[in-house]
């Protein structure tokens, strides 16, 4: 059955029992979306409560509860309402059960005590009312395109939507949250009728207002900063009850849409012309290492383009005092990494990083956040200004270059692990050490000590007294080339350094290198990639 979002409509109509005389029929309207077949909305039945204030909708009391039926209705006791103030609030309030999971309580009815006999009992008030049947039914709600075009308030918003062929999506796709402006916001841009249809980038403009997800208020408050439709973020600022979103105030939030929410907003929302990350660097004065650096490895389009990132900027102070300035800067090798370890995905505000432990940098190590009486610490460095926002996002300035520990070699790795104590010993035997130490790159195939295990007893004899056998037997497992486990699976072949190849194949999800399984993959060196495998391969007998 075709699923609709629907709207409650809570026809609360109240036949009150009375001292000899009968309530007209009076109707609530409630707006709430559902994703439910239409047929079944009360099919599980659910529950009811009258509740009451007389603090002016302060804090409420339950006064009556009752359950709705199949079909959506139910019987409510109203007598106590006889003995209320007539400006004591009145709130009914239902939810509907889904199987095992119940709808959210929904307000159908607020007003006053004594409106809300007087509507049951309009020609009847003094009649003591005992009890009120309470009838619930549903309709569809209208598309976000819908409300926008029948609310009167948008009519410059529509004629660009439409303009821009967006009104299919907006009517019939999502779930989306708008930040609309309404006709106002456009007039005091002075942007309206052809004007505002003339502009060049107005369906850049539009998406700028479209987040695709559906928040309300709450959830949109939450955040500090939201991706819209653009690929462009939008910040979010509380300043006490007032939402806002950039400069733009939202004065009327949670309109409910059947694909999403819309947030009236008062001021059209402007894309920001900070200067990008690299143009702020450029510009200060105290950065010029840091951007001649940059420059060289080829990353400023990326930090001028690309983002967001949130960039951790070592003043030229620093690099002085790490002894690296011009040319000797330059030369240092694997400046490129050192960079991005100080380049995040993200837009961190300082407010951010104090809550973090560890923030992950672009080449995957992790930096250490550390807050004390002195300051907040990335590292052993100190963020000495915070919170400089650019266009692609924030820059933080520290006072000593952080440099990210060396990664260990192939036979480091080895070495250092104890499961491959075996291994270890035959490289040094034959003197493949040194090898796995150099440049490479390297792919190794690394049998733990458990795989020697299974070698006869005559063929490991066989091999430590002829190390020349040993080595060939080693260099079975070495392929040039720093591969991955899919990039293993996808050559199939791979030529080793003995010069004869081995088989990587897939079977129930697990790599097999000839008969070989895999058993931990992908671990990273600083001259290559080791796979551990549970066997030892043997050249003479491959495959």
């Amino acid at each position: 059955m075709k699923k609709y979002r629907k709207m409650l409509v809570a026809m609360a109509a109240f036949v009150a029992t009375t001292v000899g005389a009968v309530a007209s029929p009076v109707y609530y309207t409630i707006f709430h979306a559902l994703e439910e077949d239409t047929m079944e909305v009360f099919t599980y039945g659910g529950q009811g409560m009258l509740k009451l204030s007389t603090d002016g909708g302060d804090s409420y009391r339950q006064i009556s509860s009752f359950r709705f039926d199949r079909h959506g209705r139910a019987v409510a006791k109203v007598y106590a309402l006889n003995h209320a103030p007539k400006d004591a609030m009145v709130k009914l309030v239902a939810s509907f059960n889904r199987g095992e999971n119940g709808q959210p309580v929904d307000t159908l009815v607020e007003t006053t005590a004594g409106e809300f006999l007087d509507s049951l009992m309009p020609y009847k008030r003094w009649s003591w009312l005992t009890y009120a049947p309470v009838y619930v039914s549903y309709e569809t709600l209208p598309s976000i395109v819908d409300i926008a075009v029948n609310d009167g308030r948008f009519t410059n918003l529509v004629a660009a939507v439409v303009q821009e062929g967006l009104a299919d999506t907006l009517a019939n796709d999502g779930p989306f949250t708008v930040f609309a402006p309404t006709d106002d916001a456009f007039e005091a841009l002075g942007l309206t009728g052809s004007d505002l249809l003339a502009v060049e980038s107005l369906k850049e403009v539009l998406l700028y207002h479209v987040l695709p997800a559906a928040l309300d208020g709450d959830a949109v408050a939450a955040e500090t900063h939201l991706e819209t439709l653009l690929g462009k973020d939008v910040e979010v600022t509380l300043d006490g009850s007032r939402l806002f979103i950039n400069s733009s105030e939202v004065i009327l939030a949670n309109i409910k849409a059947s694909n999403g929410i819309i947030h009236v907003i008062d001021a059209v929302l402007l894309q920001p012309t900070l200067p990008s990350i690299v143009d702020i660097a450029v510009a200060d004065g105290r950065f010029t290492n840091l951007v001649a650096a940059v420059v060289q490895e080829g990353l400023a389009d990326t930090l001028a383009h690309s983002g967001p990132f949130t960039v951790f900027a070592p003043t030229d102070d620093a690099f002085d005092a790490l002894g690296a300035t011009g040319d000797d800067l330059l030369a240092i090798p694997d400046l490129a990494n050192i960079l991005l370890y100080h380049v995040v995905d993200g837009r961190l505000k300082a407010e951010d990083v104090v809550l973090m432990e560890r923030i992950t940098t672009k080449i995957g190590k992790d930096l250490k956040v550390n807050v004390t009486a002195e300051g907040v610490f990335i590292n052993d460095s100190k963020v000495i200004i915070q919170n400089i926002k650019a266009e692609n996002g924030i820059i933080h300035v520290i006072d000593m270059v952080l440099i990210p520990e060396a990664m260990p070699n192939v036979f480091e790795i080895a070495d250092g692990a104890g499961a491959f104590k075996t291994l270890v010993a035959a490289l040094e035997a034959t003197g493949l050490d040194d090898v796995l130490k150099g440049d490479g790159p390297y792919t190794v195939f690394a049998p733990s000590d458990e795989a020697f295990e299974k070698l006869p007893s005559w063929l490991l004899n066989f091999l430590v007294k002829n190390p020349e056998y040993l080595q060939q037997v080693l260099l079975y497992h070495v392929v040039p080339g720093d591969l991955d486990a899919s990039e293993v699976l996808e050559q199939g072949f791979l030529r080793t350094a003995q010069g004869r190849s081995v088989k990587a194949t897939l079977k129930k999800d697990e790599v097999f290198i000839n008969r070989s399984k895999v058993i931990e993959a992908n671990i990273e060196a600083s001259n290559g990639t080791i796979h551990v495998i549970d066997s030892v391969l043997i050249p003479w007998f491959s495959h």
